[in-house]
């Protein structure tokens, strides 16, 4: 996939990641859950001189800590319990002349990033249970979805280990802060995730309107996946309103606020639901406004009104 979008903030991205692919800089990239941080990590590689090399990504929250220094330096034979016969190659040997990227570098435990540190001063390492050191011809990048600076500040990252990784700062920006670019990613996902359906996929221009009106905390991932659903359900090949009411519905209820604005388990909570309308008013103005907001229907919001038993004069349509 390609860094789609033609937003400013996503321009100055792509000419950064131009910029950055022509050295061997270690860059950190920081952004939200599904902004495409990855990607971003692969972009530099592809236009690197490293591209017909590895690219090993290595996301750091799902290697089990035990395992986790095996895994990137490789050991030799009996080194421990359990090892094999002929030791193994770690996955910084397996990147030699690429990159390696790690992602969620933040879970990485403190004493592993010790180890990276020492690394990455001196560009070589030592595999378990060797006294040999290793020389490594890699470009590193790091990824995290938290901030950290902040875990730095809290303790939980390496203070020296930070600064190390933050040469060349990127900061991916979420989609909520670059609507402009939703036509965009919908027109590409539509395109790339309709060929696998075998067909040509539109949206009706309503349901664009209330992806513009969404706040996407999922992002681009979010986004793709709402495309998806919207071509497994829909109608003459049309993602409309409709057909993605159930996804939006269902992205609601997953995030905390959703129990609170649209319903409790015993059905719609007048209180939340009137604090609501008083928030974006009564009229029929309003309540487009706010069904926007709830990424459902205006009919949507109106049925929830009658079934929280809103009177007509409070809430009914006006």
């Amino acid at each position: 996939m390609k860094i789609v979008g033609e937003s400013p903030a996503i321009c100055r991205l792509r000419e950064l990641i131009r910029k950055v692919a022509a050295t061997d800089a270690i860059v950190l990239i920081q952004g939200e859950s599904g902004t495409g941080k990855e990607l971003v990590a692969r972009s530099i590689h592809v236009q690197s001189s490293r591209c017909k090399k590895e690219f090993m990504a290595i996301n750091c929250g799902a290697i089990p800590e035990s395992l986790m220094e095996s895994t990137l330096f490789g050991y030799e034979k009996g080194a421990f319990s359990g090892a094999r016969s002929g030791g193994q190659i770690g996955l910084l040997e397996k990147a030699e002349g690429g990159t390696v990227f790690f992602d969620e570098v933040s879970e990485m435990s403190l004493s592993l990033q010790t180890k990276i540190l020492r690394t990455l001063e001196r560009y070589k390492m030592r595999r378990v249970g060797s006294n040999s050191a290793i020389d490594l011809n890699v470009r590193f990048i790091a990824a995290s979805n938290k901030n950290l600076r902040d875990a730095m500040e809290r303790g939980a990252f390496r203070r020296d280990l930070y600064f190390r990784l933050d040469v060349v700062p990127l900061t991916v920006p979420p989609l909520r802060e670059r609507k402009e670019d939703i036509p965009l990613l919908v027109d590409w996902f539509l395109d790339v995730l309709g060929k696998d359906s075998g067909g040509a996929y539109r949206m009706d221009p309503a349901l664009m309107r209330q992806f513009m009106a969404y706040d996407w905390p999922g992002n681009v991932r979010e986004l793709r996946n709402f495309i998806e659903y919207g071509i497994l359900f829909c109608e003459n090949k049309t993602l409309t309103v409709a057909a993605l009411e159930p996804r939006f519905d269902s992205a609601y209820y997953s995030r905390g606020t959703a129990a609170v604005e649209l319903a409790s388990p015993s059905g719609p909570d007048a209180t939340a639901l009137q604090a609501l309308l008083q928030r974006f008013g009564h009229n029929v103005t309003g309540k487009k406004a706010l069904a926007a907001h709830l990424g459902i229907s205006l009919a949507t919001l109106y049925r929830r009104i009658r079934e929280a038993g809103l009177t007509a004069g409070k809430s009914g349509r006006s």
